[in-house]
This record gives structure tokens, C-alpha cells and sequence, in this order.
């Protein structure tokens, strides 16, 4: 009979995800355990195992396709008792004795009566205090749509005149055989989706400082050797990690979210630094837990453990989750400096440009040194000017004395 996986809840209260790629297909034969579907979260790619042995009678979706938790990811016919399972846990009269890691009720299983949403678009009607349950949805399978929300609280007037329905279509007449469609779903079409909310719904503030690193790159040369003997890649984002959480202890709201349904700044009590890290599929945001309190080989241990996770697509949802902070070295790439915009529900970013050889003045003496631009941008409903020039300032501090970074405790 039919075994239905239903889509569950896979972790910080997420309500859908993506089908990215099948690994199976109708008429597969398949093994428990076997995995079979790539699914993208707000968060990261996760492979889902089939819930049975059996024969693959449906897919729930194609790929590019949003469920909803509670939805029907796939049907496996393995000849037993019509079953439903959710996220491993099985419904059956007749659940096998030796499926110990199952849960067997009589129950149905019940699927949210919720409105269907992204968390971007729930963050955009709670900005334009628009109730989710009063709308109709237009997006596909049932979903409420940013547009959506937007013409419930625009008059129609406005509606006509607002630039994005001004906006021109593609003309297929200009189209060649040169031209490449990419499918926009994945990592990318979650990160346009966050950036989008943070745009619209988050009034930024910036602050940029330059950095003389010289004595940095010196204390890094000196102690790499020491660092490689113990198995320990060294880079300049352990010591940026180090210096951001060391410099929010003095800037509580630095490190906070804004609860606007319970009207309050939460100051977290952790220094949980999020770090960029580019891979071929978009930025992924491993955590650095408690960095204040960690050891500058212990951050630089993680960072090696979280970055090639994330670039070998094996990282863990629980090792994106917590994060309080977000930083960006993206120093590799060049340029010299740039924007950030703020991450998720936290109120600060902090980017790291790279370092070029630029005259400094040291005790009036005019030197070469190597300078890089720091940025950050944060929450201007949160903090003010005092606090995101003084968190920077710090945080330059730091850097041109980072004698404080190889302390254990600060």
C-alpha cells in the first residue's frame, strides 16, 4: 500500500521548502534510508531519506516547487498497510515491530491551517500591519505573495502608480539563441527573497572605518606556524570573528533582534557570529558559537569545520541556527569597500574589505602600512550613530592592537 511523507517541520519553525533536484523517480525502486530529495530551506539544502523500501508511485512536486509542512512530499507503494509519515514518524494500525525510531498512532495527520507564506512576506505584512488571514492568495499552490500583501494596504491609485507595475516584460521578440535562462530557485531565490525583506523593512544605517592592519598580518605570520602544527588553517576571518564578538560585549544592541509583535529589543545573551561563506551555490551563514569566549585557534578550528561544510553541502541546519551577528570578509574577491545588508531578524553586519598597501602616519612619521576599509550596517530603529561608530571603532581597535585577540579570556 501507499506510504505518503508528508514535508515536516524541519527546524526554527519554517513553514515550506523548495523541491531543489529529485534523486528519485516514478517506478524507482528504492531502500530506506535511501535519500531521496534535495530540499532547500530558508537556511540550507538538506537531503531527505525515503521514509520506506518499496517502489516510488508519485512525487509530490517538481523541482522549483514550494511545499508546505504538512504537504505531500512522496507517495512509496511497499506493499504493507496504507501508511502517512511525517519527517520519519509513521501513522499505521500496522507499523512494523522493528521500526523502533517510528511513532505509530491512529490519528490523522493534521496539516496547518496557517495562511501559506515566506518569512519575507510575513515580516512585510507585520511592517504594513496587513492580517495574513484576510487575504486571497494569488502565488501558486495557495501561497500569499509579497503583491499580495502590498495591494491590501495600498489604495488602488497608488497601486497603479507604484514603479514595479511600470515595469516592462521581457519581449520575446528580442530573444536569440545565444541567451541562457537559469532556473531562479535554490539558494538564490531564498537570499533574494531575505535581502528583499531587509531592504524594504529595515531602515539601514551605515559606518565605515579604515583599518592599519600591519601589526595584524605580523602576529598572524608569527604564530601561523604554531597554528598549522596543531591542524589549524589560520585566517584573517578568525581574528575578524574574535574582534567582532570581543567588541559587542561593549555594544548589547549591536547583538539583538527587534520582537516587533511583543514590542521589545531583545539583547542576546551569546555572541553567535554568523560568517558569510561564498560557494557555487550562494552565500551560506555557518555560526560561530560564542566567539567571545572561544580561543582565537578555537574560532579558527570552526571556521575550517563550518566553511568546508558548507561548500561540500554537508553543513548541518543546527550549524546555521543562532546565529546574533553576521560578518563578511569579502577581502578575497578585491574591490575596497561596500554595503552589507542586515541578516534575518539580528540588527548588525559587519563586511571586511581587503587590505592594500596605502601610506599611514605613525607618530607623525609617514609609513607604508596595510590599510583595509571596515563597514557596518545596522538597524536604525535600534541603534543610532553612537552606538554602530563606537562598535566599529572598537572593533578597529582591535585589529591594530590585536595582541588582545590571543587572550583566551578579554
Amino acid at each position: 500500500m501507499a506510504v505518503e511523507f508528508l514535508l515536516p517541520d524541519v527546524g526554527e519553525g519554517l513553514t515550506e521548502a523548495e523541491i531543489v533536484r529529485w534523486l528519485v523517480a516514478v517506478g524507482d525502486r528504492v531502500r530506506e534510508d535511501q535519500p531521496m530529495v534535495e530540499i532547500q530551506t530558508d537556511k540550507a539544502v538538506t537531503e531527505m531519506p525515503a521514509p520506506a523500501t518499496g517502489v516510488v508511485a508519485r512525487l509530490g512536486g517538481a523541482e522549483g516547487d514550494l511545499l508546505q509542512v504538512g504537504d505531500v512530499l512522496l507517495v512509496i507503494d511497499d506493499g504493507q498497510a496504507a501508511t502517512t509519515v511525517v519527517g520519519g514518524a509513521h501513522t499505521s494500525p500496522h507499523a512494523r515491530p522493528d521500526s523502533a525510531r517510528l511513532v505509530v498512532t491512529d490519528k490523522p495527520v493534521a496539516t496547518s491551517a496557517r495562511p501559506l507564506a515566506t518569512p519575507s512576506t510575513r515580516a512585510l505584512a507585520r511592517s504594513l500591519g496587513v492580517d495574513l488571514r484576510d487575504l486571497v492568495a494569488s502565488g501558486p499552490g495557495g501561497r500569499i505573495t509579497d503583491d499580495d500583501v502590498r495591494a491590501a494596504s495600498t489604495p488602488p491609485a497608488a497601486v497603479r502608480t507604484d514603479v514595479s507595475a511600470r515595469r516592462p516584460p521581457l519581449i520575446s521578440a528580442i530573444t536569440t539563441a545565444d541567451d541562457v535562462r537559469i532556473a531562479f530557485r535554490g539558494i538564490r531565490r531564498r537570499t533574494a527573497e531575505n535581502m528583499t525583506a531587509s531592504w524594504q523593512n529595515v531602515p539601514h544605517v551605515s559606518s565605515f572605518a579604515e583599518v592599519d592592519v600591519t601589526e595584524l598580518f605580523s602576529i598572524r605570520a608569527q604564530i601561523r606556524t604554531a597554528a598549522e602544527a596543531r591542524g589549524i588553517e589560520l585566517t584573517l576571518t578568525a581574528f575578524f570573528v574574535r574582534a567582532t564578538a570581543l567588541a559587542l560585549r561593549s555594544f548589547p544592541d549591536m547583538n539583538a533582534s527587534l520582537d516587533l509583535d511583543a514590542g521589545e529589543i531583545v539583547q542576546w545573551g551569546h555572541r553567535n557570529i554568523g560568517v558569510a561563506v561564498d560557494t557555487e551555490n550562494g552565500l551560506i551563514l555557518p555560526v560561530v558559537r560564542d566567539a567571545d569566549h572561544a580561543s582565537l585557534f578555537s574560532i579558527a578550528k570552526q571556521l575550517h569545520g563550518v566553511t568546508t561544510a558548507a561548500r561540500d553541502r554537508s553543513l548541518s541546519l543546527a550549524a546555521m541556527s543562532g546565529g546574533t551577528f553576521t560578518i563578511s570578509n569579502y577581502g578575497p574577491i578585491g574591490g575596497w569597500f561596500g554595503t552589507s545588508l542586515v541578516h534575518g531578524n539580528e540588527v548588525g553586519v559587519l563586511g571586511f574589505g581587503p587590505a592594500v598597501a596605502k601610506p599611514v602616519v605613525r607618530d607623525g612619521v609617514i609609513a607604508i602600512g596595510n590599510v583595509m576599509v571596515i563597514n557596518a550596517g545596522a538597524d536604525h530603529r535600534v541603534v543610532d550613530g553612537r552606538q554602530i561608530i563606537g562598535f566599529v571603532t572598537t572593533v578597529k581597535q582591535l585589529l591594530e592592537q590585536p595582541a588582545q585577540l590571543l587572550l583566551d579570556e578579554v
